[in-house]
């Protein structure tokens, strides 16, 4: 063989390889690349505990704020463990879920209970799971009348209603305004799935996680994986990671007997949404 033909063979045999080479160093590199790329994310947000007073309200907003304005997180699971709360800080809640429903897929999965104020929450999500035995429902609502005025040499006010705000009868009219409003919740969030009349939504009951089904108050038995997988399909992901998100649980109580369920301040009257437990 001449040199001449060694001199061919090598350069064919050399450029036969260089494709090979391209490509392997091609897979090297996404290879090296890909673990530096960020995920897109699924969110947790807990929402747990009785919710009262503003402080807890601020730090669920902002929880939700966050996942809305982060463009990373894809969707986001509503983690709820609740029988509701305050009025004014369960609105506030609900209203900043339908805000960030209307950015990014927002699943609901319901722990041990989501009643009252709780369910309230999760009627703002597109999807609601809940366990076969969580307690749901309780479609209502509660005002915590001042103590009894007595007596008092150290404050004294001015106008009828001044320690009060309003009489009994208002009092009684805008706690049927509140039970309307959440009534009226359930009924546009839930849609043609509710299976419950207005007078059967009416009566505050509290259903199992199955009769909630039934009745259309949830969408599908499921744990909080199944919500959070469930979050990542609406969205069009697969390849994600989850952020848990921390918000400190409120102050704990235990839940109010109808007789012991007071305005906070003492004076005016304080609407709840709230599942408390009969005597």
């Amino acid at each position: 063989m001449s040199r001449l033909d060694s001199a061919r063979r090598l350069l064919r045999r050399w450029f036969t390889s260089i494709p090979f080479f391209i490509v392997l160093g091609l897979l090297l590199g996404v290879a090296i690349a890909l673990p530096l790329v960020p995920r897109p994310g699924v969110a947790t947000i807990p929402i747990s505990g009785i919710i009262m007073g503003q402080d807890y309200a601020d730090d669920a907003l902002n929880m939700l704020r966050k996942a809305r304005d982060d463009r990373s997180i894809r969707a986001v699971v509503l983690q709820i463990d609740s029988p509701g709360g305050e009025v004014s800080a369960i609105e506030q809640v609900y209203l900043d879920v339908l805000r960030l429903r209307s950015r990014k897929p927002v699943v609901a999965s319901i722990g041990s209970m989501a009643a009252s104020g709780g369910y309230y929450v999760a009627l703002g999500a597109n999807f609601i799971y809940a366990q076969p035995t969580s307690q749901i429902g309780s479609i209502g609502a509660t005002v915590g009348l001042p103590q009894p005025e007595e007596l008092d040499e150290r404050i004294l006010t001015t106008g009828l209603f001044k320690a009060t705000g309003s009489s009994k009868r208002k009092i009684t009219a805008k706690l049927e305004m509140v039970r309307q409003e959440f009534v009226g919740a359930v009924k546009s969030q839930r849609g043609e799935r509710l299976k419950l009349s207005d007078e059967e939504v009416s009566r505050a009951e509290v259903y199992s996680g199955i009769d909630g089904l039934r009745y259309g108050l949830i969408d599908e038995i499921g744990t909080s994986t199944d919500a959070i997988k469930k979050a990542a399909s609406l969205a069009g992901i697969r390849n994600y990671a989850v952020e848990e998100f921390y918000i400190p649980p409120p102050i704990m109580l235990f839940f109010f007997g109808a007789k012991e369920l007071k305005s906070q301040t003492g004076l005016m009257p304080t609407y709840y949404y709230l599942a408390f437990e009969s005597e």
